[in-house]
């Protein structure tokens, strides 16, 4: 009986190889359901101007069990054989998880803080649209030399009255989009280098404390006219500038509404690293722009929801949505339109399909599926679900594993 008591066990255990996979595959969904709405309904929140809340699920464990008992699939074991009887094989599931709220000052405080600009770089160089990147991410852009703020607010594209800068649309459109005889936007990250203090000698240059803190990375030391060193503050930058071709040269961009004859070439369009402060060689004129943090695009987002939902529904009930142009406009061809972001009331169209649903306030709310825009223009591209797979991948990089608590699993014997 012993032998075919242990092939029975060893035919259960071999079986459990699809229920383990089937469990783990199950958990990723779930953790995808979860993440998606946490989402959705942090950009619904903002759109009624309501606090954000973020939760995470740091760990799932899952638990099987198998057992031989009666009823069940059974296997005439030995002398139970003659007696009509059988010996049954269960099994069962029971998983935990664990849910974690992301109150604590750390993840906060990153959620604050403006993207670094390596990482639009980035994005741009993992072929994201540079017209998407630019709405998603400037928050504003500054003329030095006017003091001109220009804001990145959808509501500011219609010139509303509610619009908290009022300026042209098209000074606006200008500003963050880079279709246009102006040239491309071309980014060229530089260092800053502030001065602190007088130029040093040789043997101060040489300090163990100075070299140990140049080391972590902030400060830089440079050679100077009569011997001597420089002690600067390093800080990473982005500059904005546009390539034109009849000049074969990189320029900054022109203050806004001042797109006129092409200034001089700057060092921020040219050079790694540019001295700023006193006696600093001029920087020409540009502009300054400043980047969104990721609560910053949480609530943008929240506002072009609630500056869509004031439109009218478009031809067949389609929910409306405001559109740009993923590239630049070619001689001949038709301009393409794409969808920045858009959720659907149950019963709106949606030309695209539908990718998920989620529900906030009790209400379901649909995901548009991805779709590029026809080639000849006829029909609008969606990118909703690429802004929320990259809206997922900033939150995720402001989340600290040392910050999420997690529930220790106690086990008791007696």
């Amino acid at each position: 009986m012993r032998p075919l008591l242990l092939a029975a066990l060893l035919l259960a255990g071999c079986s459990l190889g699809p229920t383990v996979a089937g469990q783990a595959g199950d958990y990723n969904l779930a953790v995808e359901q979860a993440a998606n709405t946490q989402l959705l309904r942090n950009v619904l929140r903002a759109r009624d101007q309501l606090p954000l809340h973020f939760t995470t699920v740091p760990q799932i464990r899952g638990s099987l069990s198998v057992g031989l008992g009666q009823p069940g699939i059974g296997l005439p074991i030995g002398a139970l054989a003659s007696q009509g009887l059988t010996l049954g094989f269960n099994g069962s599931s029971s998983p935990s998880f664990d849910v974690s709220a992301l109150d604590t000052q750390e993840f906060t405080r990153g959620l604050l803080e403006p993207l670094e600009p390596e990482l639009f770089r980035y994005y741009l160089e993992r072929g994201y649209s540079e017209q998407l990147l630019l709405l998603l991410m400037f928050n504003s852009v500054v003329d030095p030399a006017s003091g001109r703020r220009v804001l990145n607010d959808p509501r500011c594209w219609f010139e509303r009255p509610d619009c908290p800068a009022p300026l042209p649309a098209r000074l606006i459109e200008a500003a963050f989009l880079t279709d246009g005889p102006n040239g491309r936007y071309e980014f060229h990250d530089y260092t800053a280098l502030t001065p602190l203090g007088p130029p040093l000698t040789a043997a101060q240059a040489s300090d163990p404390g100075l070299l140990a803190s140049l080391g972590e990375g902030k400060l830089a030391l440079r050679p100077v006219a009569g011997g001597r060193f420089q002690l600067y503050r390093q800080e990473a930058r982005l500059a904005a500038c546009r390539r034109l071709p009849e000049a074969r040269r990189m320029v900054p961009v022109l203050g806004i509404g001042r797109f006129g004859g092409p200034p001089p070439p700057t060092e921020q369009c040219a050079r790694d690293e540019v001295v700023l402060g006193a006696g600093a060689p001029t920087t020409g004129p540009g502009i300054q722009i400043q980047l969104r943090s990721v609560a910053d695009i949480i609530r943008w987002l929240g506002l072009v929801l609630r500056v869509q939902q004031e439109l009218e529904p478009e031809e067949g009930q389609v929910a409306p949505c405001l559109a740009f142009r993923p590239t630049a406009l070619v001689a001949g061809q038709a301009p393409k339109e794409v969808c920045t972001f858009r959720l659907a009331r149950r019963g709106e169209a949606m030309p695209t399909g539908i990718a998920f649903e989620v529900e906030y306030d009790g209400k379901p709310w649909q995901v548009p599926r991805f779709a590029e825009a026809a080639p000849d223009g006829s029909r609008r591209g969606d990118y909703t679900t690429q802004v929320l797979a990259l809206l997922t991948e900033l939150v995720n990089l402001k989340k600290a594993s040392s910050a999420i608590p997690s529930t220790r699993a106690v086990q008791v014997l007696r």
